[in-house]
């Protein structure tokens, strides 16, 4: 059998690191389950510029090119891919701007970020669930774009919500329900204040 090459930049350092280690990692299990799969994976250091130089390494190298972790990146990214009239598989860049961008040379797995919280707001109004759905973006787009379809979600199912900023104060007491839509970071410090 002939080995196919699939060639992904993840960020291995940078402030990406801890989800382009595991993205590696789930890539490494994938590659060992089905083998005839020669993996690279290339340090892309969480730097849109180091991912540009990666990328277009890796182009020339590979039958499959997956593209980074992050919307950040995956922006660069898809340029990129237009720009040298290659295929990208995006499996780790949510943000809604990045789905549509590049028509051809992106091919989303992703559910767009503003879909993200769609499951959660329609279970809680399966469960009959109306209390308040207390919303806290992160700082970046990503964040935003989650916590607006979010509150799109629960006004049009009639649940109350309220999108608070990532150093507002939350309710004390009762019964309210919670979605952190941060970093992995913003989110632990919001839960923290919960």
């Amino acid at each position: 059998m002939t080995s196919q090459v699939v060639g992904v930049p993840l960020s291995l350092t940078g402030r990406f690191a801890r989800f382009g280690e595991q993205a590696g990692l789930g890539l490494e299990v994938w590659r060992a389950a089905v083998g005839g799969v020669e993996l690279i994976v290339e340090d892309d250091r969480s730097d849109p510029d180091v991912l540009e130089r990666v990328l277009r390494g890796l182009a020339g190298r590979c039958d499959l090119l997956l593209g980074p972790y992050s919307t950040h990146l995956m922006r660069r990214a898809g340029r990129v891919a237009a720009e040298l009239d290659l295929l990208v598989w995006n499996h780790g860049g949510a943000g809604d701007d990045v789905q549509g961008a590049h028509p051809g040379h992106v091919v989303s797995v992703l559910a767009p970020a503003g879909a993200y919280a769609e499951p959660f707001v329609r279970r809680l109004a399966e469960e009959g669930e109306h209390d308040r759905l207390w919303v806290v973006p992160g700082k970046g787009s990503f964040g935003r774009q989650v916590a607006a379809g979010a509150e799109r979600a629960a006004n049009e199912r009639g649940i109350p919500v309220t999108v608070a900023g990532p150093g507002d104060a939350l309710p004390v007491g009762g019964s309210w329900n919670l979605l952190c839509c941060g970093s992995f970071e913003e989110d632990v410090a919001v839960i923290g204040r919960a």
